[in-house]
């Protein structure tokens, strides 16, 4: 199984519990914030042991945190796990209406190139708007 060999290659103990948030965040349509995961494992998982999941799937880059213009935290699958980037960079677009938040295109490589020799750890690139389903919900 794929998430099995995820956890393992990172060094991971293999657990009922990490197996069940990554394949939870794994398969999720958009990004889940962390009230989304609670929801979800409550009365399997408590509160500190899930931080403690996340935490350690953020360290070894297994899943992405993204911060809103509000500051709630989400959290989405890096797809690009095994790419070791200089900078994680990586767009994503939320709906302020259903909260979604999707990944969007990468950025030009000519953006990256510019911004190489800056010693930048990490940018959060969040464009926010209402996506087109909620638009067409808005107009009935």
């Amino acid at each position: 199984m794929e998430i099995i060999e995820l956890l393992k290659s990172n060094s991971l103990r293999v657990t009922n519990h990490r197996l069940a948030v990554l394949t939870y965040i794994h398969q999720a349509t958009s990004a889940l914030s962390h009230s989304d995961l609670e929801s979800n494992f409550k009365g399997e998982i408590d509160r500190v042991s899930l931080y403690r999941i996340i935490n350690a799937f953020i360290e070894k880059n297994l899943i992405k945190k993204i911060i809103d213009a509000e500051g709630q935290k989400n959290y989405i699958f890096n797809a690009k796990h095994n790419q070791k980037e200089d900078v994680n960079i990586q767009p994503h677009y939320k709906c302020k209406t259903c909260n979604d938040i999707i990944e969007l295109p990468e950025l030009p490589e000519t953006y990256l190139e510019k911004i190489k020799g800056l010693n930048i750890d990490h940018i959060n690139v969040l464009a926010e708007g209402v996506c087109d389903v909620c638009k067409e919900e808005d107009k009935k």
